[in-house]
């Protein structure tokens, strides 16, 4: 076993009392690896017959968020990826033409849209967290105040669409209020419409998105809903631990793909945090072993 100290990144490795050679080995590759320049019994020692305690704080500060790589590489990466997005508006589009079709509806047709990872792409924040071994929100609020980020691969055009149909777009973000100028500013200089001060809606007390979409129902017909995270469609997905998250998506299994368009994001979201029981403080040790408890092997 591995065990790293003070971060107590534990069971990395398993391995029998036959391999303890190759398993010093190891851990002095990965310490080369990583640019440790220190001699080997200085950042390991073997405090019994099949354990290594790798004491590099280089190493550990590394290893901190390597978790999130691959969902970041993904998102940056893969062409799968830029796929989904467009699949996702383009059965916006299609819903839309079907709404539009409704001759009943009498209030004024908007969509609601979430802001980070649903139109735009905060995927270099992610990749600066892992290079730095920080995490939210070190870097967030020099990030959003760039203005950099790139639109999410046809969520201009779709918008444009509905624009030209006649429909309105609120942008419904929980970045907080003020980032609300840079937000707009980013949304504006990247092509997207209704980017300004009515209509990019900040979050100003609580984090559940509920009481802002009750505020636009009263006077608008929400057309669509487009989100990453279940929270951006409706207060029912909030808070719930992962089996009953499933249970909620179940339940509203017709609304997906008609009325609520789910754009994918592995890099973070509700679906992790309830892996942690909303508890993401926990020691980087803890979340780890968490993250590996919920595996489903064979």
């Amino acid at each position: 076993m591995v065990n790293f100290e003070p971060g107590n990144f534990s069971r990395l490795f398993y391995i029998d009392d036959m391999k303890n050679i190759t398993l010093y080995l190891i851990a002095l590759l990965m310490l080369s690896t990583f640019g440790c320049k220190r001699n080997a019994e200085d950042v390991a020692r073997i405090t019994s017959a099949d354990t290594i305690v790798v004491t590099d704080t280089l190493l550990q500060q590394k290893l901190r968020n390597e978790h999130m790589v691959l969902a970041t590489l993904y998102h940056q990466r893969a062409a799968e990826y830029r796929a989904l997005c467009y699949q996702a508006f383009n059965i916006g589009k299609l819903m839309l033409d079907k709404d539009l079709a409704d001759a009943e509806i009498e209030k004024h047709r908007i969509v609601v849209l979430d802001v980070d990872e649903t139109v735009l792409d905060n995927s270099p924040f992610q990749a600066k967290s892992i290079l730095e071994s920080t995490s939210y929100p070190t870097y967030w609020i020099e990030w959003c105040e760039l203005a950099t980020a790139a639109p999410l691969p046809g969520a201009i055009d779709f918008l444009n669409y509905a624009r030209k149909n006649g429909v309105s777009v609120f942008y419904v973000t929980n970045r907080n209020e003020a980032l609300k100028e840079v937000t707009i500013k980013n949304l504006k200089e990247a092509g997207f419409p209704h980017a300004d001060e009515e209509h990019v809606i900040m979050r100003t007390a609580e984090a559940s998105k509920e009481g802002r979409r009750q505020v636009l129902l009263k006077k608008y017909h929400i057309s669509l809903f487009f989100g990453d995270n279940l929270n951006d469609f409706a207060e029912t997905f909030e808070g719930k631990s992962s089996s009953n998250r499933f249970q909620a998506v179940d339940d509203n299994k017709e609304n997906f793909g008609k009325r609520f368009i789910v754009l994918p994001n592995a890099m973070y979201g509700d679906w992790e945090m309830a892996l942690y029981g909303y508890n993401g403080g926990q020691p980087d040790s803890v979340l780890f072993d968490i993250r590996r408890k919920n595996l489903k092997s064979f």
